[in-house]
Order: C-alpha cells, then sequence, then structure tokens
C-alpha cells in the first residue's frame, strides 16, 4: 500500500475567485483552521510528534470540518485543549475535543428546529388547519405509534382440592391451619 501523497494536506493555491461558493468558504474555514492549529500548538513546549508538517496538517484538516466557534473553543489558551492538557495532543484528542464542543451547538440547533416546529402547528390550529390522515400517518406510523399487543397467557385452571392433596402427599408436604402456623 502506498503512503498518500503530502501534498494533500497542502492549502489551496488557486485563486478563491473560480471556486464554487461552498468551496471558497470551506479554504476560509481552513485558514482559520491553520491559524488556530498554530495557536494551538504554540501554546505548548517542544513538541514530540515524528513529522510536524504532517502532524500541523492532521490537525488543521481535523478542526477544519468543524464550525469557526468549535474551532475557536478548542484551540483557545484559555478555555481549549492548552488549559485541559499538558501534553501535545493526539490528533484523536483534538477531534473528541471538537466533538464535545459541538455537542451544545447541535442541542441548541434541534431545540430551536423543535421550537419551529411547535409555532407552526400552533399557526395552523390557529388558522383552524387540521392535518391530513398521510401527515399524521407520516408522522406516526400506520399503527399511530402503538405496539402490537403480546400474546395473551394461556389460562391456568387452579386445582382442584384431590389435586393439591395428592401434591401434598407425593412431596411429603404437611397442610397446616393459619392458626396452628402462628404458634
Amino acid at each position: 500500500m502506498s503512503n498518500p501523497s503530502p501534498q494533500s494536506f497542502k492549502p489551496l493555491t488557486i485563486s478563491a475567485e473560480r471556486l464554487p461558493s461552498s468551496t471558497v468558504h470551506q479554504e476560509t474555514v481552513t485558514r482559520y483552521a491553520a491559524a488556530r492549529a498554530k495557536i494551538l500548538l504554540g501554546c505548548y513546549r517542544t513538541g514530540e510528534a515524528n513529522d510536524p508538517e504532517t502532524y500541523v496538517a492532521a490537525v488543521t484538516a481535523v478542526l477544519s470540518h468543524f464550525p469557526e466557534e468549535v474551532i475557536t473553543a478548542v484551540t483557545h489558551p484559555v478555555t481549549g485543549l492548552p488549559k485541559k492538557s499538558s501534553w501535545l495532543p493526539t490528533i484523536k484528542e483534538v477531534n473528541d475535543a471538537c466533538n464535545e464542543a459541538i455537542e451544545p451547538i447541535r442541542q441548541h440547533e434541534a431545540r430551536l428546529k423543535r421550537i419551529k416546529e411547535q409555532l407552526e402547528m400552533r399557526e395552523r390550529e390557529d388558522r383552524g388547519e387540521k392535518p391530513t390522515m398521510e401527515q399524521l400517518k407520516a408522522k406516526y406510523g400506520e399503527n399511530w405509534g402503538l405496539t402490537s399487543r403480546p400474546p395473551k397467557p394461556e389460562s391456568v385452571k387452579a386445582p382442584t382440592g384431590e389435586e393439591l392433596r395428592a401434591h401434598y402427599r407425593e412431596y411429603g408436604l404437611r397442610f397446616q391451619p393459619k392458626s396452628e402456623a402462628a404458634e
């Protein structure tokens, strides 16, 4: 298996004016991530990276997959990895820190989405609109979110007096009325 070319980590050198807007945005984030990676790694004493250029490029690549506010939070000397770790972080530790930092953002976005849906639903109800059967089935499923009932257990017949006596004789048991057992 051949090693990937070190060229893959180098930043783009073509003009940003010719790139699609999504690529321009990614290039901006990547440049920001590279600058923040330099700050992050500058917070540590001499590094122990086997290949420093590859290490910096890998940290930059990980950081560039996250929004700028996450990159800032993770690389900030007061709140990020430099405050939490005395040693140069591994690529996995950088990724874990980024995932930890983005989780509250994701939860906040999900909360805002739920609030928006609730407000839209209230507006529709205020206008007298009701969901159609198809909309309800799409939201709740064919069985309306209910699971099928478990099978009914077989009814158990109570033993007769004669069956109880036979059972007691077979296992050497003795019947004691409650009044005798308490004494």
